[in-house]
């Protein structure tokens, strides 16, 4: 395993419980993250996990043993074992390949394939809101401390975030006042539902298994405790403005609509979402992250989003 640290490898193999055939490297681009394909002899497939941080694996670890498995078998990773020492997780792999929300109305492509097409993006959001429900519901959410605490822990973050875009020159003036005024609304929200997050929902991590069909969730390193609009913003402000019909698709799988207080809410969190996104994309040269968060921003203050149906 020449690609991965000696030590690491070896633990890996260890717990894969076979030989390690190919190795390859499934980091994302400019994420820092250190991932790893691993294919046993009998063609099994794993992906052995470096988390940057103690807090990432932490959330990781916890996220696995105690909310994934509601998702049922197949509809994510299983954890086959971790090592706090090296902040290493090995998880199963399931079946499946990244697939983004086609854009609304006719192509080039016949009206069978289209319709096709359709139905299987459709059937692919109404799994993804199944699936979120189930971990949203898959063990005590409440937010630790109530509310107060809550919006105070998202305030203090948000603040750094912005801090750390102003240092580095990626945050404009107008832009870093918008943000801190709508995180200074937090304090103002009515009660949204609480819920385990995944809180990092987007294309990257919904893997579609046509031949099931299947849809599978995966990558849980930002997992925690909150209100589960948090985990809707990129869906609100992404697939459901572009495309109605995966709203109704997905909160049909979800098994509710949003309440009211969670629609007054998601500007609110799509502005300190973007800010986040923002700020990890400057850290890591992200310069498509840091212009797909800057858009919301700059949608959001313009009043697109604000006045936008979700």
């Amino acid at each position: 395993m020449p690609t991965v640290p000696n030590t690491i490898g070896a633990w890996a193999r260890r717990r894969a419980g076979g030989e390690i055939t190919e190795v390859r490297d499934a980091a994302r681009r400019r994420t820092g993250s250190r991932v790893w394909e691993l294919t046993r002899a009998d063609g099994a497939r794993f992906f052995l996990k470096v988390a940057p941080t103690p807090d990432r694996y932490t959330r990781e670890t916890h996220a696995y043993r105690h909310a994934v498995p509601a998702l049922g078998h197949a509809h994510a990773p299983v954890l086959v074992d971790s090592d706090p020492a090296r902040l290493a997780l090995l998880l199963t792999a399931v079946p499946g390949t990244h697939a983004a929300a086609p854009a609304p109305g006719r192509d080039a492509r016949t009206d069978r394939a289209h319709r096709a097409d359709r139905t299987d993006s459709t059937e692919r959001y109404r799994q993804a809101g199944r699936l979120l429900r189930r971990l949203h519901d898959a063990c005590d959410a409440a937010t630790a401390g109530g509310t107060d605490r809550w919006a105070a822990g998202r305030y203090a973050a948000v603040e750094r975030q912005v801090a750390a875009l102003s240092h580095a020159g990626a945050l404009g003036d107008a832009e870093r006042r918008f943000v801190l005024d709508r995180a200074a609304l937090l304090h103002l929200l009515p009660p949204l539902p609480a819920a385990f997050l995944h809180g990092d929902l987007d294309a990257h991590h919904l893997l579609w298994d046509a031949a099931g069909p299947r849809l599978a969730l995966v990558g849980f390193a930002q997992a925690r405790r909150g209100c589960a609009a948090e985990d809707l913003v990129r869906m609100a402000y992404g697939p459901w403005q572009r495309d109605r019909g995966l709203r109704a698709a997905f909160l049909r799988g979800y098994g509710r609509e949003l309440t009211d207080a969670e629609r007054y809410a998601l500007p609110t969190l799509a502005a300190l979402d973007a800010a986040g996104t923002m700020e990890r994309g400057a850290r890591h040269g992200d310069d498509a992250a840091v212009a797909r968060a800057r858009g919301v921003i700059g949608a959001l203050r313009e009043g697109a989003g604000a006045g936008a149906r979700v």
